[in-house]
């Protein structure tokens, strides 16, 4: 069940980028780089640690917490799968981004249960990266 390094999919799109791809995959929390699928497929192997996913961001909302702080709620999508993403980092639709945070295979909030949500505290983007910037 151990997870299979992404790197793989993202060399066509990361390539022109050069030195800047170790960089944007070097995980803060020493976490690897996690297939959407298996993150899904095995959610007991990876509840409460660690993990780094990427993928698009879809359905922002942004809400409220209990402290009258901003939240945002979003899915990140791949090919694979779907997870639910919690943050307090800012994020629009469309965006491709690297998540990094704690995953948790169930979480009970009142009556409501929440299954395979990541609380993100680091963001970033892929597309935040211009290829006219490698020389």
């Amino acid at each position: 069940m151990a997870s299979k390094p992404l790197v793989h999919r993202w060399c066509g799109l990361l390539a022109p980028l050069g030195v800047f791809v170790s960089l944007l995959f070097a995980p803060l929390a020493g976490a690897n780089l996690l297939e959407m699928a298996d993150l899904v497929a095995h959610p007991e192997v990876y509840d409460r640690k660690t993990v780094v996913v990427i993928g698009l961001v879809k359905d922002v909302q942004l809400v409220i917490n209990q402290k009258g702080e901003p939240m945002f709620k979003f899915l990140l999508a791949d090919d694979d799968g779907t997870l639910k993403v919690t943050s307090r980092i800012k994020v629009q639709n469309g965006d491709q981004v690297i998540v990094e945070g704690t995953f948790t295979r169930r979480r009970q909030g009142g009556r409501l249960t929440v299954y395979n949500e990541v609380n993100a505290f680091t963001i970033r983007p892929l597309n935040q990266f211009n290829s006219d910037l490698v020389g």
